[in-house]
């Protein structure tokens, strides 16, 4: 029989985005290997670097750098001069410069494997799947980088001369593009099912109080594409990580392993799933 069409979609969520290289770590165990990749926002980095072939354990490396040097550095010089004309909170040269390293020049039809990664069009406020054949063939640091652009935390990307923002707007889960290009797709879902134990409770913080409040929004979109999905089965892995900030993360180490045991209790169930007749799996 031919080899089942497997997509893997990494969901957003800032830097718990590490948690989908224990996803990877997990996949690999097992023997699955994704024939197509897909990402929204912090997903998207992961994704297209596992596209690009880049080891998981070089991605272990990467994401302990985070620890030495943070990904958000506040823009104070930005803030200071343009006050409240400022194009984000945050220094857009970390994220850009991860994405030269990672990426270089390499376009999409370069990878080793397909990749799509979600964005929104500014002007159009309409969302943008980069590496689907009917958009121009763009480097993916480009579309990476503003697919991870948080709107007003970090400043818009340039795409083939579209301005563009977080693909985590409009797609946290990366998943319309990519349920005709695949027979069964894993999602990675990032968001948090249940509160967080320590919600921002004043207006001291605003970044923080911004996300919170974007992760309502996502988690109930998220909630809303799985209710209705019609697409080929699809499992759903969701690490617990309710305690990871989204822009000061974690321990590497810990949210990595949080992915990989997520992914393992769903694969160690592979069997007990009835993925041939569609569906979502597990739902809750």
């Amino acid at each position: 029989m031919p080899r089942p069409r497997i997509a893997l979609a990494l969901g957003s969520g800032g830097l718990k985005n590490m948690a989908h290289v224990g996803v990877l770590h997990a996949l690999e165990e097992a023997e699955i290997r994704p024939t197509v990749y897909a990402g929204s926002s912090a997903g998207a980095l992961v994704a297209a670097a596992a596209a690009h072939g880049i080891a998981v354990g070089a991605m272990e490396s990467i994401a302990d750098r985070f620890r030495r040097k943070p990904l958000f550095q506040i823009d104070f010089f930005s803030l200071v001069r343009h006050g409240l004309r400022a194009r984000a909170v945050y220094r857009s040269e970390p994220l850009r410069e991860l994405c030269a390293e990672l990426f270089g020049d390499v376009t999409f039809n370069e990878l080793r494997t397909p990749l799509v990664v979600s964005s929104v069009d500014v002007e159009s406020s309409a969302p943008l799947w980069w590496g689907v054949p009917s958009l121009p063939d763009v480097p993916v640091a480009d579309a990476v980088y503003a697919s991870c652009a948080m709107p007003g935390l970090l400043p818009p990307g340039l795409v083939c001369g579209r301005v563009c923002i977080d693909g985590g707007v409009l797609d946290p889960l990366a998943l319309r593009a990519v349920a005709p290009l695949a027979d069964l797709v894993i999602a990675v879902v990032l968001d948090s099912t249940s509160p967080p134990a320590r919600a921002p409770r004043t207006l001291s913080a605003a970044p923080t109080l911004w996300w919170h409040a974007q992760s309502i929004v996502t988690r109930d979109l998220g909630r809303h594409t799985l209710a209705l999905w019609d697409g080929p089965p699809l499992l759903v892995i969701r690490p617990h990580l309710h305690d990871v900030h989204f822009l000061r993360g974690a321990d590497p180490n810990r949210v990595i392993q949080a992915g990989y045991e997520a992914a393992r209790r769903v694969l160690d169930r592979w069997d007990g799933f009835a993925v041939s007749a569609g569906g979502v799996y597990p739902m809750s």
